[in-house]
């Protein structure tokens, strides 16, 4: 008990502090108060962190790289409208996969050339919409996709700039194969360089004069802790400038897409994941006091890059990241509604934390949990969290240790910025709300989802 006791993370790691009723502070706002004000589940957005993170991360990057540089947030990480105007204001452009996620960065404000298109699913009709949409980038995925943007670029009399998404066949260690997009076995993502998918759509190309060759896309996977696996993936890129050499091309621009870790969680491994499924055995999750910085993953790639290409040839680098800007400046707050305890088996605490709220992230990444109410209590037991769901699998965590609460208590899941929002549903539970805060203001920034809500897209009493 001893050692997991030490393991605890303090919440200064999350720039969060602790007031003298040993309560939870997300700025100068207490998490048991914004709880008891707006009820759970509730998401708490720590607003000046965030932008200063999204600040942080652009300076890194600028600082390691000598060439042109520029930073994409992925949209698919958290598009709740409050999130991505902080990070806007912050001066990071936008990264899309989705219909949605372009017509929600165009209505925020941001102009067609300060967006990239991306993933592995453009149908032909999305792909008109980002060419009326005057996207500064398509990352195209295949060849077929290839085709398609020419017959549309050709139809609409519009010239676009691409870059080929290639497939570097590389896992980072530890990484769950679940999350490895540049493994050649594992993911469907990008041209295969390795099976001369990418000779063939640098062939492809002089045959049509829309479409304008810029350069490549990696993108490795999601929660990538160690800046040497970003150097090893890149070792690639001679022989991509090669390719590209062959059939005539320049590579302008380079996109090492996003993948950039959390320090303050992380993802399970394959094998945890089989102790803890199989065995309830959660493992810790402490970050290491080594953990990697921004700079640190930007001058490791910075050193490859420049390493590849002449000082006077350097490509425009550019980074994608979602999780790293926004999954620690943002938490969840249930409260704890029963306590169940059976002698010699366990005991569970059951909250309103529901199956589309909390459940998904947690099973397969281990995020800290405060208790919110008195921080500084001993945790001397372990429980297991579980939603208000009639369903086996609605947990939050198995086998977590805890302090002993009490019904009424509230509990912050950290690093909720990342995916919870973008991952949860209405299952029997409307979707929560989240407030913003930043110094003593708060807001609500998306309301609790109504039963009217829940049910609009639905037909009541038949036929009329």
């Amino acid at each position: 008990m001893k050692s997991e006791r030490m393991k605890i993370e303090d919440p200064r790691t999350w720039g969060l502090d602790v007031n003298e009723k040993a309560e939870l502070m997300v700025g100068a706002c207490s998490a048991v108060d914004l709880a008891r004000t707006y009820g759970t589940p509730l998401h708490v957005l720590n607003e000046a962190r965030l932008e200063q993170t999204a600040r942080d991360f652009q300076e890194s990057v600028e600082t390691a790289y000598p060439g042109k540089s520029s930073v994409h947030y992925a949209f698919k990480c958290n598009s709740v409208p409050a999130v991505v105007e902080v990070i806007r204001r912050a001066g990071l452009k936008a990264e899309v996969m989705t219909e949605f996620e372009l017509e929600l960065a165009l209505r925020l404000g941001y102009k067609g050339e300060e967006i990239i298109v991306n993933g592995p699913c453009k149908t032909p009709a999305f792909l008109r919409t980002c060419l009326q949409a005057k996207a500064r980038l398509i990352v195209v995925d295949s060849l077929d996709e290839l085709r398609d943007l020419a017959a549309a670029a050709t139809s609409l009399q519009n010239d676009v700039d691409i870059l080929l998404r290639v497939n570097p066949d590389y896992v980072p260690r530890g990484m769950n194969r679940g999350s490895a997009t540049g493994s050649r076995k594992g993911c469907a993502f990008g041209f295969d360089l390795k099976g001369g998918e990418v000779e063939a759509a640098l062939r492809f190309l002089p045959r049509t004069l829309r479409l304008r060759f810029q350069g490549f896309h990696l993108h490795l996977g999601t929660g990538i802790r160690h800046p040497l696996d970003y150097s090893r993936a890149l070792r690639c890129i001679p022989l991509l400038v090669d390719e590209a050499r062959s059939g005539g091309f320049d590579v302008r621009i380079l996109d090492v897409g996003g993948g950039f870790a959390s320090m303050t969680t992380r993802e399970l491994t394959s094998i945890e994941m089989l102790a803890y499924e199989g065995f309830g055995r959660l493992p810790s999750a402490a970050p290491s006091s080594k953990a990697a910085t921004v700079l640190d993953f930007a001058g490791e790639i910075a050193g490859v890059v420049t390493q590849s290409f002449r000082s006077d040839e350097l490509p425009e680098l550019i980074y994608e990241p979602g999780r790293c800007i926004v999954s620690s400046n943002q938490l969840l707050l249930l409260t704890i509604h029963r306590i169940k305890e059976r002698r010699g088996i366990g005991k569970w605490l059951v909250t309103d934390g529901g199956l589309g709220t909390v459940t998904l992230p947690t099973y397969y990444e281990y995020h800290e949990v405060f208790l919110c109410n008195d921080v500084d209590r001993p945790r001397v037991e372990k429980v297991t969290i579980i939603g208000p769901a009639c369903f086996a699998g609605d947990v939050v965590y198995r086998n977590k240790f805890m302090p002993r609460v009490q019904v009424g208590e509230v509990l912050a899941v950290m690093d909720s910025g990342a995916y919870f929002t973008a991952l949860e549903s209405s299952f029997g539970f409307p979707r929560s709300a989240i407030v913003a805060v930043d110094g003593t203001a708060h807001r609500i920034v998306r309301h609790r989802e109504t039963f009217d809500e829940m049910s609009q897209r639905d037909s009541f009493g038949g036929s009329s």
